[in-house]
């Protein structure tokens, strides 16, 4: 399960990048940009770049084949990108873990199986209190009655652990 889902990319990227950032971003170099920003491309009254807003605005004004876009018009991730994009998703994950979205992979998986043996071993003993009260009310033997028992429930747990998680 992948924790990032119904996340894109724009959301993983910092709101602005200097320059050079831009131009890692676009894949260009820092001279172009510098080219772009005399041509209309917006900056910030810093100097930096607004990523989305550039973004568009290089899509919208700078031909198609002179961009260094790959397949479906995606732009091409330098390695500082890269790198920013990651230690984006770091910090989401780490805020998640923090506010409790989060939780050990390990300790669930500990928790889901000491819960199926619990209820394993809580449905073998029922077959032994039952057997008597069973043997009781029926006039037969307790043994007999436990056997019969037994080997249903050990049946039918046999057949839920055979069962694919999806078919519940």
């Amino acid at each position: 399960m992948n924790l990032l889902d119904g996340m894109d990319a724009q959301e993983l990227q910092p709101e602005t990048l200097s320059k050079k950032g831009f131009a890692e971003h676009l894949g260009i170099t820092p001279g172009r940009v510098s080219q772009l920003i005399a041509q209309g491309l917006p900056v910030e009254p810093n100097g930096r770049v607004n990523v989305d807003k550039a973004t568009g605005w290089y899509r919208r004004n700078v031909d198609p084949n002179r961009r260094q876009a790959s397949a479906g018009d995606r732009l091409p991730v330098s390695s500082r990108g890269e790198y920013d994009r990651i230690r984006a998703e770091r910090a989401r994950l780490a805020l998640d873990r923090e506010s409790g979205a989060l939780v050990d992979r390990a300790a669930v998986e500990r928790a889901v199986f000491d819960r199926a043996r619990g209820e394993r071993d809580s449905w073998i003993g029922w077959s032994s209190r039952a057997a008597a009260t069973l043997a009781g009310e029926l006039g037969i033997e307790p043994g007999d009655a436990f056997a019969v028992l037994d080997r249903l429930v050990r049946d039918q747990l046999a057949a839920l652990a055979s069962r694919p998680l999806s078919e519940f």
